[in-house]
């Protein structure tokens, strides 16, 4: 075998050389770039649910203990509104704890308004007081009191009850340009309980009023053997007189009752609209004292002392029992057919006081 000359070997050697050093210097594999470092975004912590164990005094709804505590040291704020054709619609209805009807000279009715939980901006018609609002407002501590006026013997009562007394010329009374005297007169209510509280009043004293989500056992409903029996939970209409009559239609989709008058829907100013979680009706005697108003009519009063039937309607039920205040500073009890106090669902609450004739027609 002949092997390969010098040259032929240089030659070999040098292709050998080239091969090694191609596959030396070949390009490498690309290297990942190291990831970029990826930061959380913050989590953000959710806002703790507010404790809510204290319950508003007239509402009985639960709020914040701060709120509570902001509730007790407040006094209640009570305005005497009207419900005349003229009065309508009227302002802070759908705002107020608990609205009281009572019913004046003419048929015609007018509402003891009774603000704490909530101070609507404005809140009106106001108008003259009565001998029955006196009575109504004891029992709640040293209230604020707005109205219009009153004639002499009811203004002396007025001096003499546990209350701040304010009418117009007081902060917080204004008359309004778009409607006609007397139904003109507005109070901003958060600058009259300030007056009041400069004057005097004290924190609320809440009455023994029971409050529960749930409503009691004790609904009276349609007999067996009933026919055509309309649901007593669902509704009802009180006859206040023979010109006002006051309608409750059970919302079930709201959980309250919307109110009527005469038929039509009642309304207020602003985009509010009057619910009543409990609507009561409390059986009262009526009679004329004094003479006269401006018509020539004797006055009429509501006496609400001593205690009689009273209706309730809540959660689209009906239930009975009886009410009681035995004397004019002793605060209104609100008793079930044992005479207990009756649950009341948290939330407002309208209370009808007509002739017991007229609840016996119920």
């Amino acid at each position: 075998m002949k092997l390969p000359s010098s040259a032929h070997r240089a030659v070999l050697a040098s292709l050998v050389g080239g091969l090694v050093l191609t596959a030396c210097s070949g390009s490498p594999d690309p290297v990942p770039a190291p990831a970029e470092a990826v930061t959380p975004a913050p989590t953000e912590t959710p806002e703790p649910e507010p404790v809510l164990t204290a319950r508003a005094p007239l509402t009985g709804v639960l709020v914040e203990d701060e709120v509570g505590v902001e509730l007790a040291e407040r006094p209640l704020l009570i305005a005497k509104i009207e419900n005349s054709a003229a009065a309508r619609p009227q302002a802070g209805l759908d705002r107020a704890d608990v609205v009281i009807e009572e019913l004046t000279e003419g048929g015609v009715t007018r509402f003891i308004t009774l603000f704490h939980s909530h101070l609507p901006d404005e809140a009106g018609p106001v108008r003259s007081a009565r001998p029955v609002d006196v009575a109504v407002a004891s029992g709640f501590g040293k209230p604020v009191f707005a109205h219009s006026g009153a004639r002499a013997q009811v203004q002396s009562m007025l001096a003499a009850a546990p209350m701040i007394s304010l009418e117009e010329g007081a902060p917080g009374f204004m008359r309004v340009s778009d409607r006609r005297r007397p139904h003109n007169l507005f109070v901003r209510p958060a600058d009259v309980l300030a007056a009041g509280i400069d004057r005097g009043a004290t924190p609320i004293t809440a009455p023994d009023w029971t409050f529960a989500e749930d409503a009691p056992d004790g609904a009276v409903t349609c007999a067996a053997d009933a026919a055509d029996c309309e649901d007593p939970g669902a509704g009802v209409t009180v006859r206040m007189s023979n010109s006002a009559r006051a309608g409750w239609t059970y919302d079930e989709d709201a959980g309250v009752y919307r109110r009527d008058q005469n038929g039509e829907a009642s309304t207020v100013t602003g985009e509010g609209r009057i619910g009543a979680a409990n609507v009561v009706v409390l059986a009262t005697r009526h009679y004329q004292d004094g003479c006269c108003d401006t018509n020539g009519s004797p006055y009429t009063e509501t006496d609400v002392l001593g205690g009689d039937v009273a209706l309730y309607w809540r959660d689209g039920q009906r239930f009975e029992g009886t009410w009681r205040k035995p004397t004019a500073d002793a605060p209104l009890e609100l008793l079930d057919a044992d005479g207990a106090p009756f649950a009341l669902k948290p939330g407002p609450t309208w209370l009808h006081l007509p002739s017991a004739a007229s609840v016996a027609g119920l």
